[in-house]
């Protein structure tokens, strides 16, 4: 198990993201951009530091210890100079604070796993297991094999949450060992997915199509209002999935929300999304009334 990848988190103990408890282990590096991406700290694939600014007690200690002098003393706070920043963790190593932290680790699968294996007996007992998330996990399928074998022998599932933006190939690598894939669908518009997401969509669609023919398929629609929510929209991914319906298991229509805008903030990273509203319950009701009536099993939330 000698594969790598650069991971940002192993969470431990969920019930979302696949059946039963489980572990989600969160890569970093994305092939998408998604404005309204909640972790966004998992989008560039090398380490980045995050500045916790509200943590900052202004100690000074930072200042002394960063090599290439990218960290200065400003009237009221310590400012960060990203364009000289080598994010190689010294100033966190010193920060009594926690106000700076060094998202992402290179781990192999071997050491992902000696963390997940704590844990077991509750996988066992819930019928849960692994999740492989991020970032985009399917940018690592070998590290993802390396582990879904090991615990597919003990009786565990797999699940790989995916953007879909990768080649096939991948997919045709893991697809043997994964036992659910959560696939997003964005846009059914490739104008649209590349101005919100930085990309189009059609080799998305393409591996979306191929997936189901072999696998169990949760496809996962995050709902942007004024975004990716006209009745166009919606009808659009509805006929499309509808062709489908027989292959997916369900479609799960997940409302935005701005959680990791502290996030961004922590990465000097402008949020673009700051005028975007909270869907209230009863849009979204509306929303999974308009899958329905296509046939589609649907719930809110995933």
């Amino acid at each position: 198990m000698k594969n790598k990848a650069v991971v940002t988190n192993i969470q431990k103990f969920s019930v979302h993201d696949g059946p039963g408890i489980r572990s989600i282990i969160f890569f970093k590096g994305c092939p998408l951009k998604c404005q309204w991406c909640a972790n966004p700290e998992n989008i560039d694939p090398k380490p980045q530091l995050m500045v916790h600014k509200s943590k900052c007690i202004r100690c000074g200690r930072c200042i002394d210890s960063c090599p290439r002098g990218a960290i200065i003393a400003g009237d009221e706070t310590i400012h960060l100079l990203r364009d000289r920043c080598q994010n190689c963790g010294k100033c966190v190593r010193v920060c009594t604070s926690q106000a700076r932290v060094l998202k992402g680790e290179l781990l192999s699968a071997a050491d992902a796993k000696r963390v997940v294996d704590k844990d077991v007996p509750f996988y066992k007992n819930s019928g849960g297991g692994i999740t492989f998330s991020g970032g985009e996990p399917m940018l690592h399928p070998d590290f993802i094999i390396d582990l879904a074998k090991e615990y597919r022998e003990l009786g565990l599932n797999s699940a790989v949450e995916t953007c879909g933006c990768v080649p096939w190939e991948n997919f045709e690598k893991v697809k043997p060992w994964v036992d659910l894939f959560l696939f997003d669908l964005k846009f059914m518009d490739s104008g649209k997915h590349k101005e919100f997401c930085g990309s189009g969509n059609e080799l998305i669609l393409s591996n979306l199509r191929k997936i189901c023919q072999s696998n169990r398929v949760i496809v996962r629609m995050p709902i942007i209002p004024g975004i990716n929510d006209t009745e166009e929209d919606i009808e659009r991914a509805a006929v499309f999935l509808n062709n489908m319906k027989e292959k997916i298991e369900a479609i799960h229509c997940l409302p935005y929300h701005n959680f990791g805008i502290s996030k961004y903030e922590a990465l000097d990273i402008d949020y673009k999304l700051s005028g975007v509203e909270i869907p209230k319950a009863e849009y979204m009701e509306y929303i999974k009334k308009m899958f329905e009536l296509r046939g589609l099993s649907v719930q809110i939330g995933g």
